[in-house]
C-alpha cells in the first residue's frame, strides 16, 4: 500500500464521501488511489469550484470537505474556496500536490511556497511526511472539526505519495468537550432582561451548528422576545414564526433596522462578527453574547 492509498483509507474510514478537484500530473497517484476506493473524486471547472464545493460540505455537513489541487497556479485558484471555508467557519481539508520533495527548494516552474500561501487562509498547514501520514492526517482532522471549525492545508509531495506506507492512526474526530457556564449563564441573563423593556434575540453563523434550536425557540416564546437572524443564521429558526422579525446585514431594510435600533438589550446566540461588526449596528445598547468561538468564553448553555 502506497501512502496515496493510506490517505484514502483515511479518508474512508473518517467518512468522507467526495473529493473535489482538477486532474493533474501530481494529483494522479491520489486520484488512483481514489478510483479503488468508496471516495468519489468530482471533477470541477476548476480549483476554486472544488475550494468552494468542500466548504459547502463541511458546512452542511459538519463533516471537513476534502478539496485538491497540483502545485502553483492550481493552488493559487483553490486558494478563493479555502478562503471562503474561513470566513464561514466550514471544515475542510484542502490538499496540495506538490514536486517531489528534492525539488521543493528548487525555483522551477510553477513551484511556489504552498504554506506561505495557505498560511492565512488555515488554521495550520503541514506537509505530509513519509511515515507520518496517519498522525498528520488525524490531527488535520480534528483540528478541522474543533471549534472554531475551519480549513487545514495539506501538501503532498509526489515522492512521499508514491512510497510504501506505514501503518498510520486511524483519524477518530473528537471535538474538544466544552465548558458549562450554565448557571453563569441564566444569572446574566435574568439580570439583563430584569431592566429591559424592549430585548431583542439575534442568532448568527455558530448557532447554525447548535442542536438547540428547539430550545431555543422555547425561550422566545415564554419571553415574548422577537427576534432576527444574520445571512447565515437565515432559516435555523422558523421565519413564519410570530416573532421573527427579519434578517439583518448588509443589505438591510429600513424597516428591519429601525425595529432593531429600537432594542435596549441585544441577545446575540450564535453571533460572529465575522459576518458584521456589532459596531454597524448595535451602538451603546448592552449585549449579552452567546457563542462557541474560541476568545469568547461562553461554551454549552441552557436557559
Amino acid at each position: 500500500m502506497k501512502n496515496s492509498d493510506l490517505l484514502v483509507r483515511m479518508l474512508e474510514e473518517a467518512g468522507v464521501g467526495w473529493v473535489f478537484g482538477v486532474p493533474s500530473g501530481p494529483v494522479l497517484p491520489f486520484i488512483e488511489s481514489l478510483r479503488r476506493s468508496s471516495v468519489q473524486f468530482i471533477l470541477t471547472a476548476n480549483e476554486t469550484s472544488a475550494g468552494f464545493m468542500a466548504a459547502t460540505v463541511g458546512y452542511l455537513t459538519s463533516m471537513p470537505g476534502v478539496c485538491v489541487s497540483t502545485l502553483g497556479p492550481g493552488a493559487t485558484n483553490l486558494t478563493t474556496g479555502v478562503g471562503c471555508a474561513w470566513l464561514d467557519r466550514s471544515p475542510v481539508i484542502a490538499i496540495t500536490c506538490n514536486v517531489a520533495t528534492r525539488w521543493l527548494e528548487r525555483h522551477i516552474q510553477m513551484r511556489i511556497d504552498h504554506h506561505t500561501l495557505f498560511k492565512p487562509l488555515t488554521k495550520t498547514t503541514v506537509s505530509l511526511a513519509n511515515g507520518r501520514i496517519g498522525e498528520t492526517v488525524a490531527a488535520a482532522f480534528n483540528l478541522a472539526s474543533n471549534e472554531p471549525p475551519g480549513p487545514v492545508h495539506l501538501d503532498l509531495p509526489e515522492d512521499v505519495a508514491e512510497a510504501i506506507a506505514t501503518v498510520g492512526a486511524r483519524p477518530s474526530i473528537s471535538t474538544h468537550e466544552l465548558p458549562d457556564f450554565s448557571t453563569e449563564l441564566v444569572e446574566k441573563l435574568s439580570a439583563a432582561l430584569q431592566t429591559a423593556r424592549r430585548p431583542l434575540l439575534v442568532t448568527g453563523l455558530t448557532f447554525t451548528r447548535s442542536k438547540n434550536a428547539r430550545q431555543l425557540l422555547q425561550f422566545v416564546e415564554r419571553q415574548k422576545i422577537p427576534f432576527v437572524t444574520t445571512l447565515h443564521a437565515k432559516g435555523f429558526l422558523p421565519e413564519s414564526h410570530r416573532n421573527w422579525t427579519g434578517v439583518i446585514g448588509r443589505a438591510r431594510r429600513t424597516d428591519v433596522k429601525a425595529f432593531t435600533d429600537r432594542a435596549d438589550l441585544i441577545l446575540a446566540v450564535g453571533y460572529d462578527p465575522i459576518e458584521i461588526n456589532y459596531e454597524e449596528w448595535v451602538a451603546n445598547r448592552p449585549v449579552v453574547h452567546i457563542t462557541t468561538r474560541s476568545g469568547w468564553p461562553i461554551g454549552r448553555w441552557s436557559i
